[in-house]
C-alpha cells in the first residue's frame, strides 16, 4: 500500500503466482453454455474439430478470429487426445456475438501452472499449443474439478453478463 510519504507497506493481500494459478477457481459459465450445444463430439480428430468450428461460423467471426479459433481448437483437441484421459468431449455453442468451444477430458490438465500463459522455454519440440491458444482466442479459461479438466475457448465478444 502506498503511503503519503512516498513509502509503502505490505497489505498482506499478495498471493504468489504459482499458488494463485494452482488454486481451484471455477470460471463462471458463459450464459450460452446453459443452452444445448450446437455441436457435441466425443474423441474427435483435430481435423473434425476444425471442420465443425468452420461450419458453425457462418460468417459470424472476422476471418482472423475464425482462423484463430480453428487453430486453438485443433491444438487443444490434440493436447487432450495426447496428454489427457479419454473420453475427450468437444462442445460448441454459437451466440449472436461469439463462438464458445469447450474441450474436456478426465485428466488433471497441465502440471505446469504457467502452461499457456508463457511459451514453453525448455527447448523441447512442441509445448506451445496452449500458448498459441491464448494468443489466438479472445478469452481462454481452464477449469479442474472431480470430472477432469476443461478448457473453454471464446472467439468474438468475450464479455458476457454474469
Amino acid at each position: 500500500m502506498a503511503r503519503t510519504d512516498g513509502g509503502h507497506e505490505t497489505a498482506g493481500l499478495y498471493t504468489d503466482p504459482t499458488s494463485y494459478l494452482t488454486e481451484f477457481r471455477p470460471a463462471p459459465a458463459d450464459p450460452v453454455q446453459r443452452t444445448a450445444p450446437l455441436v457435441e463430439l466425443v474423441d474427435p480428430t483435430p481435423a473434425r474439430a476444425r471442420a465443425e468450428v468452420r461450419a458453425a461460423d457462418r460468417g459470424l467471426l472476422p476471418p482472423d478470429g475464425l482462423d484463430g479459433l480453428v487453430i486453438a481448437v485443433s491444438e487443444v483437441v490434440s493436447n487432450a487426445l495426447r496428454h489427457g484421459e479419454p473420453p475427450v468431449c468437444l462442445r460448441l455453442w454459437r451466440a449472436p456475438d461469439r463462438i464458445v468451444v469447450t474441450v474436456h477430458d478426465r485428466g488433471t490438465g497441465p502440471k505446469d501452472p504457467f502452461a499457456g500463459l508463457l511459451p514453453a522455454g525448455d527447448g523441447s519440440d512442441g509445448g506451445l499449443g496452449l500458448w498459441i491458444s491464448h494468443q489466438s482466442c479472445d478469452h481462454v479459461t481452464y477449469h479442474r474439478d472431480a470430472t477432469g479438466f476443461t478448457i473453454r475457448l471464446t472467439a468474438g465478444n468475450p464479455h458476457f453478463p454474469v
